[in-house]
């Protein structure tokens, strides 16, 4: 019997040696660089799998300790797919500001939503994921409905996700704009310009949920204190999301 207990612990020991945290591409950067810092800090190993959600879920549905989403409509689609995750244990994390990206160097002179409507502007949207009807949000912000009706003439790629976007973006020079969330105009750096209009903006938030199996990890859970604590708000910041004051 004593030899079955101590079988039972090491095998637990070893079920909570590793955070797995599964979710999307877009807040993956942030999310990957407080999981290194989390690991700097406990000594905690903590693996962050990140993609589109057909490349994830079906191990996610196994193993995961935690689900982030890029916003709560995808969260609840995860809520639906992993049975394990529910509202009751959610945490909604920081948010980010929607916004255009533009060519370096801005060749159209692009300064805000409105310059994207006139005629001669290609557009890309992503019309998937964590972005389902953001552009028409955008358009429709002011309550103008000629708003959307000029975007939609202009629109000639609508990618089914963020990483396709960028993908796209990266070799079809034939597009001007890109309307996404602020972060990903720091993954393409040089490439880009990011350009926020007031007027136009809308705020999503990413969102953290523990799995029945994550509830049991006590170091999972602390991860998930961690990355909305006062320490990781300035590298949210870092990556374009707004920092939550503590």
């Amino acid at each position: 019997m004593k030899k079955i207990i101590i079988s039972s612990l090491i095998a637990a020991s070893f079920l909570n040696a590793e955070i797995l945290v599964y979710g999307p591409g877009g807040p993956a950067p942030v999310i990957k660089e407080l999981a290194k810092k989390f690991e700097e800090k406990t000594k905690e190993k903590v693996t962050i799998v990140a993609g589109p959600t057909s490349s994830w879920i079906d191990k996610a549905k196994e193993d995961a300790d935690l689900i982030y989403s890029g916003n709560t409509s995808m969260m609840d689609d995860f809520i639906k797919k992993i049975p394990n995750l529910s509202l009751e244990n959610l945490n909604v994390l920081n948010v980010r500001p929607s916004g255009i990206i533009v060519r370096p160097n801005n060749p159209k002179n692009i300064k805000n939503f409105e310059d994207i409507l006139k005629n001669d502007v290609n557009i890309m949207v992503v019309d998937g994921a964590g972005q389902v009807g953001l552009y028409e949000d955008m358009a429709l912000k002011s309550g103008k409905k000629e708003n959307l009706v000029k975007l939609r003439k202009n629109i000639k790629v609508y990618a089914k996700n963020s990483k396709a976007a960028i993908d796209e973006w990266n070799n079809n020079q034939n597009i001007d704009v890109l309307i996404i969330w602020s972060h990903w105009a720091k993954a393409l750096g040089e490439k880009a310009l990011f350009i926020k209009d007031n007027k136009a903006v809308i705020y999503r938030a990413a969102e953290i949920a523990p799995t029945q199996k994550g509830l049991q990890n006590k170091q999972a859970l602390e991860f998930v204190n961690f990355i909305q604590s006062k320490e990781a708000q300035k590298v949210w910041k870092e990556y374009t999301w707004k920092a939550i004051k503590k």
